[in-house]
């Protein structure tokens, strides 16, 4: 999985954090469409555009706002 990292108000935490998400791996994705025949695109376009959640990267909260 890609990492993609922000900056955010953690909840928990009440301060701001570095926070990080989860999003889809490219290759893998990549690798699998060629592997189908070109069927795995659709499974991989809907991937990207439903990433992961914010967590913080000191206590693991989902409770996180403000990421830029």
């Amino acid at each position: 999985m890609a990492m993609h990292y922000g900056s955010g108000f953690c909840g928990v935490c009440a301060s701001q954090r570095k926070v990080e998400r989860q999003g889809p791996n490219h290759i893998l994705h990549l690798l699998l469409t060629v592997f189908t025949g070109g069927l795995w695109v659709i499974f991989w376009i809907l991937l990207s555009i439903q990433p992961g959640a914010w967590r913080c990267s000191q206590c693991g909260s989902v409770d996180v706002r403000n990421v830029h």
